[in-house]
């Protein structure tokens, strides 16, 4: 514990907010001070005594500021176990010096700052600001998609925001169960009221959640998140452009492990406010037990109390009694008769055995001529709807000659399979149909289409013109359904 209280105070007077560069003998100063607060860390027998105050000097050695009155051995063991304590640091990599001319100066790693910090939140009771976690994963994902390539550094660290959104929910449903777990394995009334307002009302209620039940709750920007990641992954552009921003900063080492991670981190997020319903079902379940289970031990510790000052009154008047020698006792009042806690018929019943498995046959069901009519004629419909190259290139083999031209307006629509041959045409001149498609490549080389400013106007629909050239004079050959 005392080598936890010198790193925490080193840490929290030097390297935690400012930038400074202490000597050995300021750091030397802040483990004497701990070692004076709290002798008794060093040795349990040790006792408290007046010692003198240390002055930082350059060096590093360290100058008495001597003071009346106070033990000047205990003052030398106190320098002697600091130092101790400042070479144990050294040699175990919490601090490390560093020579800048003639000056050397004391350093702590970049891994023991982390730690240190750690601790240092743990100390203070990891009390976490969700409304502004919850409000910079908001902001984040905003600015990504407003600008991918400067801002998609923000995604990686919204991902990893939203895991410890997700991770201090866990924790408060764990605080939750931890105190009913204390609660209930509590044996008298005075530690069950001391775990409820102790553990429960003021490290959980009035802390962890308030803090996500009040103004910081994330059902206020979870339907604006998930919907700015629907955004990022419907745009493949934004995603190419976040993937390039992650392989430049070098997060990945090749382009696959940066789009793979892009689409981890938009995962991550997703998952976490996905879940934040089912998570705050958990907590408010736990919540209402124990504040259920508080109100019935206030109740009966009530009951319990007004019980005894009933009976001590009856117990009197018994002794009183028994003291006059009298022998027979006349109760006052209806004596309430017996009733049977349990009804017999509400007994649980004996598991009897277990039937043992035959092998049987399995009787199929006789075929059905109206079901396979049915799929039949769903079948039909299907491939109807389906429009293949085929029947384009068929459509329009009839309706264009051979290294001939025609408008889209000369083309006649007679049946329903003619209306989506069309209209599958219309959506290739409009540019609905990607040009590295199937449909598009089988066409390509065989007939050409150019959008015209002749309007399309019959029974079937009103629409834009466009021209069709036919550039061979192949024959498509027709293939029937097959069953």
């Amino acid at each position: 514990m005392l080598y936890e209280r010198a790193i925490l105070a080193v840490y929290e007077d030097f390297y935690r907010s400012d930038l400074l560069f202490p000597t050995e003998a300021e750091v030397v100063r802040v483990i004497y001070d701990c070692i004076t607060r709290e002798p008794g860390l060093w040795a349990e027998d040790e006792a408290a005594v007046d010692l003198d105050r240390l002055v930082t000097r350059t060096g590093r050695r360290v100058r008495r500021r001597r003071v009346a009155g106070v033990d000047d051995q205990a003052t030398g063991v106190a320098i002697t176990r600091s130092r101790h304590i400042y070479n144990r640091m050294l040699q175990t990599g919490w601090l490390d010096e560093a020579s800048y001319g003639l000056r050397t100066t004391v350093e702590m790693p970049s891994g023991a700052m982390r730690l240190a910090e750690f601790l240092c939140a743990l100390k203070e009771g990891g009390a976490e600001q969700l409304g502004g976690l919850v409000v910079e994963v908001r902001n984040a994902i905003r600015a990504v998609r407003e600008k991918p390539a400067d801002n998609a550094l923000g995604l990686n660290k919204a991902a990893q925001d939203s895991a410890r959104f997700g991770r201090y929910l866990r924790s408060v449903l764990a605080a939750l169960r931890e105190v009913d777990r204390q609660v209930l394995s509590s044996d008298t009334l005075a530690d069950r009221l001391r775990h409820y307002f102790e553990d429960f009302v003021e490290r959980v209620l009035l802390r962890d959640y308030t803090s996500i039940s009040t103004t910081a709750h994330p059902y206020r920007h979870r339907r604006t998140i998930l919907t700015s990641l629907d955004e990022l992954e419907d745009s493949e552009i934004d995603l190419a452009a976040i993937a390039d921003a992650y392989l430049e900063a070098r997060l990945v080492p090749d382009g696959q492990a940066a789009r793979d991670l892009v689409q981890e981190d938009l995962f991550r997020i997703r998952r976490v406010f996905e879940r934040i319903e089912e998570s705050f079902e958990a907590i408010q379940q736990h919540r209402s037990r124990l504040e259920t289970r508080l109100r019935n031990v206030v109740r009966y510790a009530g009951r319990r109390t007004n019980f005894l000052q009933r009976s001590e009154q009856v117990l009197q008047h018994l002794d009183d009694a028994l003291s006059q020698g009298a022998d027979d006792f006349a109760i006052q009042g209806l004596i309430e008769p017996r009733m049977t806690v349990v009804a017999p018929d509400l007994l649980a019943r004996p598991r009897g055995t277990r039937p043992e498995i035959v092998d049987a046959g399995l009787a199929l069901p006789a075929p059905d001529p109206i079901r396979e009519f049915r799929r039949q004629l769903e079948r039909e419909y299907l491939d109807r709807l389906t429009v293949s190259p085929a029947k384009i290139s068929r459509f329009l083999e009839g309706r264009v000659k051979p290294f001939g031209e025609t408008t889209a307006a000369a083309m006649r629509i007679g049946t329903v399979d003619d209306f989506l041959a069309f209209e599958a045409i219309r959506m290739i001149v409009s540019g609905g149909v990607d040009p590295g498609s199937r449909l598009a490549k089988v066409l390509e080389g065989r007939f050409e289409f150019v959008a015209s400013d002749e309007a399309v106007s019959n029974a079937w629909l009103d629409c834009g013109g466009f021209r069709v050239k036919r550039l061979d004079d192949s024959i498509t050959v027709e293939v029937g359904h097959a069953a």
